[in-house]
Formats: structure tokens, C-alpha cells, sequence
């Protein structure tokens, strides 16, 4: 059932997180991004809150942020975007404001006007603000990898070179790895970035419910995943 009060508390709590504003959503709200920790290697990218209906995704995000501020890392930087489609959250939709599917809208050589209802792309690739703030973050620096989190699917779901990673995050908690997520995901972020451009990309799907029933298991995922040796 949903509760708009929830989904409303939720963002309250990416802007409580006080990170740098990169840009706003179609509908105004902020989007926040900033690093935490630094360190020599390339630092790491976790985004969350793709999808407005998936509010779980945002909680492990504002969880990570407590843990990383308490013992920020030394090895990397860690970007967190905690919230891409803030509009959607408040609201409790799966797409933006403008009923667009944000993981669509990516400019992947496999992008398609085509789609089934529910999945609109949008007009064109990167023709929403939410997706080029993230665009232009990811131009910024050059990354090590990044850390895409959805749900319900309860599985590690990965991108380019990224098998190795996603298997270390699946041991850490015990939910599987899985290549092919089972249906076309043309526009999507794992699309651009693992397929077109070679960028280790590992989409951390948490189980359907509340996110207190398996916030152990996905901090140990996201742990596993920024203390990496390797990624890739």
C-alpha cells in the first residue's frame, strides 16, 4: 500500500544528508551528489532512487552515507547520488515527473523510441534533467566504476568488466549473481556505460519489503563494493 508520508519522509532524508546540489529535477527538487572519503585509486559512483517506486533503493544509500562519514574511506573517493528521480519519490511513481523511465533514457547505442507501457524513453536520449546531471557527473571524473541500486529482483546484476565484482558483492550477501537480467533494458544505464563504453557498472537489485528485513545483507554488499582491490 502506498503511503505518500513515507515516500516524502524518505527524500527528507537524502536532503538532510546536506550534499552539494548538482542540479534539479524536471519538477524542481534538488538532486544531490558529492563525494565522501578520498584516496589515490579512481573513485567509485553509487546512485540510487532511478525509479520513484523503489524507495528501499535510497534508504541503503542514506545508510552507507552514516557509515562513510564515520569512517570515510582512504583508498577512493565514493560519490554517492542518493536520489536521481526525487519527483518520482515524492510521489511514490516509478517514472519522473514527466512519466518518463528514467533507466531508459540513457544514451546507449541500444536506445529505442519502442516501448512497453510503463517504459517510456522519452523523446531522445538524455532529454531529461534528472539524466543529464548524471550524464555530466560521469563526465567529470574518470571513474573506477559504478554502483547502480534498484529493487525488487534480490540479485547482483552487472555490466562490462564487472563479473568479479558483482560475484564478491553476491558472496557478501548471498543473494546471486545474474548477467542477464531477463528482459530488454535498451536506454538503460548499464547499457551506456558497461556495454557501449567499457565501465565496470554492478546493479545491486534489493528484495521486495521494507528495507529494515535486509539492510545487513545490502550494506554488506555496498561494503564489499567500495572495498574492492580490484573492480572489474
Amino acid at each position: 500500500m502506498f503511503v505518500p508520508e513515507a515516500f516524502a519522509n524518505t527524500f527528507d532524508e537524502v536532503i538532510a544528508l546536506a550534499l552539494p546540489v548538482l542540479g534539479a529535477s524536471s519538477e524542481g527538487r534538488p538532486l544531490f551528489a558529492g563525494p565522501l572519503g578520498a584516496g589515490p585509486g579512481r573513485p567509485l559512483l553509487v546512485v540510487a532512487g532511478v525509479h520513484g517506486n523503489e524507495p528501499s533503493s535510497v534508504e541503503a544509500v542514506i545508510e552507507l552515507a552514516a557509515t562513510l562519514r564515520a569512517r570515510p574511506p582512504t583508498a577512493r573517493a565514493v560519490w554517492l547520488l542518493p536520489a536521481l528521480n526525487p519527483d518520482g519519490l515524492f510521489a511514490g511513481r516509478k517514472n519522473s515527473a514527466r512519466d518518463v523511465d528514467l533507466n531508459r533514457n540513457f544514451p546507449a547505442r541500444n536506445f529505442s523510441a519502442e516501448h512497453k507501457p510503463g517504459y517510456f524513453p522519452g523523446p531522445g536520449p538524455l532529454s531529461e534533467p534528472e539524466t543529464r546531471v548524471l550524464a555530466g557527473l560521469l563526465a567529470r571524473l574518470e571513474w573506477a566504476g559504478v554502483v547502480a541500486v534498484h529493487a525488487p529482483l534480490a540479485c547482483i546484476n552487472y555490466d562490462g568488466p564487472a563479473a568479479g565484482w558483482a560475484g564478491a558483492m553476491a558472496a557478501a550477501s548471498g543473494w546471486p549473481v545474474q548477467a542477464d537480467i531477463g528482459y530488454p533494458t535498451p536506454g538503460s544505464l548499464g547499457s551506456w556505460l558497461g556495454r557501449d563504453r567499457g565501465l565496470a557498472i554492478v546493479t545491486l537489485e534489493l528484495p521486495a519489503g521494507p528495507y529494515a528485513e535486509f539492510s545487513v545483507k545490502a550494506q554488506a554488499a555496498l561494503q564489499t563494493a567500495i572495498h574492492a582491490e580490484k573492480i572489474g
